[in-house]
């Protein structure tokens, strides 16, 4: 038997023992320091990642919302594209207008009331081919005949990768002051490739290819008789473009032109001893060079030769001109022409082109002609014109009772009230002189309804 002593030292050693075995498991179940920080080293890693993919799936969210939201407006565009272009099929079915020939033609033209008030004496010197502004003067009216009808049509491609366009305008003026007549006013075929055309028809001149903007001066031109030479008339031209650069184009024209002789002789007219028209030769030349899309310039420059046949004289008509267009910016436009020439009545200039003597013998007159337009845009509503013209003649071949000077103002304002209705108000000043000291001085105010179609 063991004594209470020795058994208590016994428990003594296996507590210990037992308390030293604990020990020794619980530090052998513990990782060593280098794993642990492997181990949170990792747990921050996978949070890290977590954090991306969060981010990742939240952006994926928001483009998914924006292809949804793009997608149903383009399907929105698409649902009314396709309502507008059912519309204008309708529309076409309805109006078209159709070449037996199946090749594309378009209606364009203008509806254009013009009433006029005028103040003055009237003068009879122009007659039926020019307008000194002081028709139905005094007085005024209102009228339509001004408005035209038009057509634009393109034709089949030609050998050389060229194609054939065209058109045609029409009004109701017939002469000046008529009220019934349908008159063909310009209309031409073009025969186009890249950088040359062939043209036929009837148009303006070559030598003087601007003229002011107006919208109550249309059936007869604006500054007819006072420099610009506007007579729509028969003739072939060729013409050359050259591109110099991006920026910078040459343009060559020649033409053969059938001239109107009956206002180089007015009292004869009509009878044998004047041929009604004649054969001339133009040639022109422009430079052109383009800023921008808002900004150009181009400079022209011509020349015309004739023969006029009167009396069985064979008269010459020569007339040389220069030609400028300046936009330096968006709110301005200058444009104009410069004459100078004799026996060019029957281009444009006032009657007559040539006098005749009491001995029978035919004298070209000498003259000087030109006109200038500024061109303010205010807005792309509205604008402001202000244009000027003049011919005057050499005195020393005039007779006393021949035109020697005629001079125009005017001034207008337009306003769209809509892309193709456009309001107008002119006022205008013509002042016609004579040799022999009689002078004819007009006043006229207008205005006007354009509707372009």
């Amino acid at each position: 038997m063991f004594s209470k002593s020795c058994l208590l030292k016994l428990g003594c050693i296996l507590a210990c023992a037992l308390m030293l075995l604990h020990r020794n498991v619980m530090l052998a179940q513990q990782p060593p320091a280098e794993a642990l920080s492997k181990i949170l080293e990792r747990l921050d890693q996978l949070e890290k990642q977590n954090k991306e993919l969060i981010s990742e799936i939240q952006a994926l969210r928001a483009d998914l919302q924006k292809e949804n939201a793009l997608a149903a407006s383009d399907a929105q565009d698409v649902e009314e594209k396709v309502e507008v272009a059912q519309q204008r099929i309708d529309e076409q079915a309805q109006t078209k207008v159709e070449a037996s020939q199946r090749f594309p033609i378009s209606l364009t033209g203008m509806f254009l009331f013009d009433s006029f008030l005028t103040h003055g004496p009237r003068s009879q010197a122009f007659q039926d081919r020019y307008e000194d502004y002081s028709l139905g003067a005094p007085g005024g009216g209102a009228n339509l005949n001004q408005s035209i009808i038009g057509l634009n049509f393109h034709g089949p491609q030609i050998p050389g990768d060229g194609r054939i366009n065209g058109y045609l305008a029409m009004d109701f003026y017939g002469y000046a002051g008529s009220d019934s007549l349908f008159r063909i006013r310009r209309g031409v075929v073009s025969f186009d490739w890249k950088n040359r055309s062939i043209i036929v028809g009837q148009d303006k001149s070559i030598i003087a290819p601007f003229e002011p903007t107006s919208f109550a001066r249309v059936a007869i031109p604006p500054l007819s008789g006072s420099g610009n030479l506007w007579l729509w008339r028969p003739q072939v031209t060729y013409e050359e473009r050259l591109p110099i650069s991006e920026s910078n184009k040459l343009t060559f024209r020649a033409s053969v032109f059938e001239t109107d002789e009956r206002n180089t002789a007015p009292s004869l007219a009509g009878t044998s001893s004047l041929d009604p028209s004649r054969p001339a030769a133009q040639g022109r030349v422009q430079w052109q060079h383009k800023f921008s899309n808002s900004s150009i310039i181009a400079f022209g420059l011509a020349g015309d030769a004739s023969t006029t046949h009167v009396l069985g004289r064979s008269v010459p008509s020569r007339v040389i001109s220069a030609d400028f267009l300046i936009k330096p910016r968006t709110w301005l436009e200058i444009t104009g022409t410069l004459l100078h020439g004799k026996n060019f009545a029957n281009l444009g200039g006032i009657p007559a082109g040539v006098t005749i003597t009491s001995d029978g013998n035919v004298i070209p007159i000498r003259g000087n002609a030109g006109w200038l337009q500024a061109a303010f845009p205010v807005t792309k509503r509205l604008t402001f014109d202000v244009y000027t013209g003049r011919q005057v003649n050499n005195s020393d071949d005039l007779s006393p009772f021949e035109v020697f000077k005629n001079d125009t103002f005017a001034a207008n304002v337009l306003y769209r009230i809509a892309p193709n209705v456009v309001l107008g108000f002119e006022g205008a000043r013509n002042q016609l002189d004579y040799l022999n000291g009689l002078m004819f001085r007009t006043n006229r105010y207008d205005a006007t309804v354009a509707y372009l179609f």
